[in-house]
Parts: structure tokens; sequence; C-alpha cells
């Protein structure tokens, strides 16, 4: 039977449309639905077992804490009961509820036709919609309290007024911030890219920094490396870097001490971003990349940075996690494919 959750609406419209066989994961890991269930063929005939009970393969393979709530695309073999080994790739994303785990065999992932790619970008676009309707319940609940308000005063005297507009434009400003985001998430992977030093894109970052004057009273200590090369573009990572260093300002209250570091990892490039703020907790560890999810005071994020940010650097073929430390603060590390000149 399936439990009563909006979500699964959400769940069976994206997937419709689909050709991968995939599992709807909750927060514990427990399989709440896959797409044999609702009536979405797969790529190709499965023979048995059935896609819930390959589950467990599947979450074998992730790497994370905890793996099943760790944006990720991993690749494994799976045998078939004829002895026949199957080459596929899981692809997890974070959702309102969870997370989505799509199943993807090798052979079809190199014949991935440009429609495929979109479909796939759309259906992670689609998770993320999962949480809109909540997000901007509370902006248009308080944008009609204060039309209707402002309605019943024949005459608004002039503080009421100021009130009223005050509490508009802070209710469109965030579902405007909102729609920017989805946009901007919907349109990963479109812009042309090109080889080009990881530390070109932080720069960009910082850049914005120093004019916001977000850098005043913060040290930063950037160790950078010219020959760290990856392949992308420059515009979308620089996005990602400055959703870092946001963060951090913000965790620090605007005062303490910021750490970049782009590290040489052999066949990968490794960006280290460390702050002196107070850390993060378990509880919020576990749903750092969740989309909608914030710590921020209302008002002061949407919760979309992390999941858009981790998004990107997925479709660099990198990956963006949260390094465990000893040390005080909070540290990020972005790794990435390095390109060889």
């Amino acid at each position: 039977m399936r439990a009563n959750h909006a979500s699964f609406d959400v769940f069976d419209a994206v997937f419709a449309v689909i050709p991968w066989p995939a599992l709807m994961l909750g927060h514990d890991g427990a399989v709440m639905l896959t797409s044999e269930e609702v009536g979405v063929p797969a790529a190709r005939p499965e023979p048995p077992p059935s896609l819930r009970e390959r589950a467990g393969h599947y979450i074998a393979a992730l790497r994370g804490e905890p793996p099943w709530l760790t944006p990720q695309e991993v690749d494994t073999t799976r045998a078939l009961p004829s002895g026949e080994e199957v080459q596929e790739r899981i692809i997890l994303r974070r959702t309102d509820w969870g997370a989505c785990l799509i199943v993807m065999a090798q052979t079809e992932l190199r014949q991935l036709t440009g429609a495929d790619i979109q479909a796939a970008r759309l259906a992670a676009l689609g998770f993320m919609v999962a949480g809109v309707c909540h997000e901007i319940s509370n902006p248009l609940t308080s944008l009609h309290s204060v039309v209707q308000l402002l309605r019943s005063e024949k005459r608004p005297d002039d503080r009421v007024l100021e009130k009223g507009l005050s509490s508009i434009e802070s209710s469109v400003k965030k579902i405007l911030d909102i729609s920017r985001r989805l946009v901007m998430f919907s349109r990963v992977g479109e812009e042309p890219r090109s080889q080009f030093a990881v530390d070109v894109a932080i720069d960009e970052a910082l850049q914005v920094m120093r004019q916001e004057k977000l850098l005043d009273r913060i040290e930063l200590q950037w160790s950078t490396d010219a020959s760290a090369l990856v392949f992308g573009n420059t515009g979308q990572l620089s996005e990602v870097f400055l959703n870092l260093f946001l963060n951090a300002a913000q965790a620090m209250d605007g005062s303490g001490s910021l750490s970049i570091r782009t590290v040489d990892a052999g066949n990968s490039v490794q960006v280290i971003v460390s702050d002196s703020g107070p850390g993060i907790s378990e509880a919020v560890l576990a749903r750092m990349f969740e989309p909608f999810f914030t710590t921020k005071p209302t008002g002061q994020g949407t919760g979309l940075g992390l999941a858009i940010s981790s998004e990107i650097v997925l479709e660099h073929g990198g990956t963006l996690k949260v390094e465990r430390s000893p040390a005080p603060g909070a540290s990020f590390c972005v790794e990435l494919p390095r390109e060889r000149p």
C-alpha cells in the first residue's frame, strides 16, 4: 500500500516521461515507491528480481554519510539470474521527501541523446518543484493578508501603508528569488564549456564578494594552483563558489577567517572551502543538500543554493560534499575531473 505522501503525485508525473527505472527513498533510506509500481515501463524488459528487490544492491554501492542522502553518480555491476553482468550507473538526487535514485544501463547511457539529457534535468527540476508549493505558500499568504488589510482601510495612514508595502516587497522578492534560482537550475548544462583554470571561477566569485563588501571583516587565505585545469562553464562554477563563500560569510556573521585551497589530487582537482564559523550539527548535516532546506532566518535564504550548486558540480562530472574536520567551523570540498593541458 502506498503511503499518504503529497510528493508521490510529483514522483508519478515526473517519471511518467522518464525512460529509466527509479526509486523514491525516504530520509531513513527505506524504499517508499518505485517507477514499476506506478505503471511506468522501464527502458527495456527487466528480468526478476523487481526494482524494489534490487534496491539493496544499489544503496550498497552509494557513498557518503548517509549514502542514500548524498547527491552522486556511481557506476555498479549487477549479475542477472542467467549469469550475465549488467553495467549500470546510479544517479541520486536529494528531494524534500528524501532522495530519488535513477538507474541507467551503461549501454543506454552511451546512447543518450540531447533530449534524454534534458529529460533527466527536467526530472531533477520536477523534484525541486515538489517543494515550491510549500515554499511560496507563506509569502503568498502574507501578500493576500496585506492586500486584505489595506483594502479594509478606507484611507490607510502613511505608517500602515509603508508597513504593508514593505511586507509586499519582501514577499515578492522571495518568490522572484525562488523563480530565478529554479530557472537557472533548469538551464544547467546548456551553456558552452571550455578548458580553464578553476581559480578563474574562484576569483570571479571573490570579486562579487568584494563588490558587495562581504569580505571587509573576513581574513581571506587563498592557496591557488594555476595548473589546476578543469573543463566546464566558468560562470556556473563561479556560482557554486559564490554560494559557498556567501554561506561561510553568513555563518561567521560577516567576521572570521575564510580559507580556500586549490589542490592537485592527481586525476581530479579539489577546491576546499573552510570557515571559522560555528560548524554544522549532525541534524543539519543530513539535510545540507536538500532543496528548500535552510537554517537561515526567514527572508535570508531560499534553501536552494547548495542543492543547485551540487547539481552544477554533478553536471560537471564532480562532487560537492561536506568535509569532516576536527577544527572548528565548516569545510566543503568541490572535486572536479582534471583536464590535462
